[in-house]
């Protein structure tokens, strides 16, 4: 009875173990597809400042001024979203980890329970053939 009830409850606990490193996952991937968005976004206000510097030195100044703070933003979101490649990389491979012991626990089930039919099959093919056994000896003369 034990391993009855055993399996699935390892199957249920691997399993909320896989969803929590899916959710990590998925959390650090929207925190990677926010800074992309972030540069995207800071690449857009670069254009729109460029296009809307006139041709004075002030404004040139302080476009120049203004360029070399947002290439830093620039950097330091690049250099956090290289810095989350490999943890998202570690991640992913957690949850593949994680989905193959839940696999496996599925599948052991699953033969457990085709064990278990084969065995009632067999016992059941066993008791026909002991009628028709019989059902033979009673038509014997």
């Amino acid at each position: 009875m034990a391993s009855k009830r055993g399996l699935p409850t390892l199957i249920r606990l691997h399993q909320r173990v896989l969803d929590e490193k899916r959710r990590m996952l998925a959390e650090l991937e929207q925190l990677r597809a926010e800074f992309d968005h972030k540069i995207l976004m800071l690449d857009a206000e670069i254009e729109r400042e460029r296009l809307t510097t006139t041709g004075s030195a002030e404004a040139l100044r302080q476009f120049t001024a203004y360029l070399a703070g947002a290439r830093q933003r620039r950097a330091t979101m690049q250099q956090t979203i290289d810095e989350l490649a490999p943890k998202i990389e570690a991640a992913a491979n957690a949850v593949a980890s994680a989905f193959q012991d839940v696999k496996r626990y599925e599948i052991a089930v699953e033969m457990k329970q085709r064990q278990r039919k084969a065995a009632e099959a067999q016992a059941e093919q066993a008791d026909l053939d002991e009628v028709a056994i019989v059902q033979h000896r009673r038509r014997r003369p």
